[in-house]
């Protein structure tokens, strides 16, 4: 079984009605359940929450399901894509396949076999992961735990001993936000004499500049979190 209950989901779905009765029966489910309710909000809501499993309806306002995948397969070849579709868009559905589709379903759709594709799909996502070592961030980016090597493209990206120890703490605690009590010990332990916030905020930013750009979220009065692809 995957560990579906800590992974995140957008769902994106135009009828009103549709939406809302599925998202009732989803969240106790999953971690989170984002809604969008057109292609422009679903881009808006993957930009900012990066989910672990998005569930698509084919045709939406203002921006295609076509299109809405077509743009976050660009940087990111990975995160399970479901999507809903009518008979009717059979045509849409092979191209949507030929974008890197993880799989459809057709409307209407029982809620048990929605439950046991997306199980599927939670399990294949963390078996690619383990398999491969790479836990996937943003644009490319990707961080191997085993070696702690942070990669973009193929290439490696040099990291100074604290800066290495920070991220892979930050990878470590995907979706967790992690308070400054926290990362103060793990960075400087019992220094007294050190002064951790001038001290991590210039460690943030020279971390911040070999990654894309809001990777690490700053949560005012809490802490810093990294969100999973």
């Amino acid at each position: 079984m995957s560990n579906i209950k800590e992974m995140t989901l957008l769902y994106v779905e135009d009828d009103e009605e549709l939406r809302e009765q599925f998202v009732r029966v989803l969240k106790p489910r999953f971690k989170q359940v984002y809604e969008a309710t057109d292609g422009a909000q679903a881009l808006e809501k993957y930009e900012q929450y990066y989910p672990d499993i998005m569930l698509v309806d084919i045709n939406l306002p203002k921006i295609d399901g076509l299109e809405v995948i077509e743009r976050v397969r660009k940087n990111d070849k990975d995160t399970p894509i479901v999507v809903l579709s009518a008979y009717s868009d059979q045509e849409k559905l092979l191209k949507a396949i030929k974008l890197g589709l993880s799989d459809y379903l057709v409307k209407p759709v029982p809620h048990k076999k929605l439950f046991a594709l997306l199980e599927e799909m939670a399990l294949k996502y963390e078996d690619k992961r383990e398999e491969s070592g790479l836990i996937p961030l943003q644009n490319d980016y990707f961080w191997k735990k085993e070696e702690k090597i942070l990669s973009h493209n193929d290439e490696i990206i040099t990291l100074t001993k604290r800066e290495i120890i920070l991220l892979d703490f930050l990878v470590e605690q995907l979706n967790k936000i992690v308070t400054y009590e926290v990362i103060e010990k793990l960075i400087w332990e019992d220094k007294d004499d050190v002064d951790h916030y001038s001290s991590l905020s210039h460690l943030l930013k020279r971390l911040r500049k070999k990654l894309p750009e809001e990777l690490i979220e700053n949560i005012y009065a809490e802490g810093y979190r990294i969100h999973a692809l």
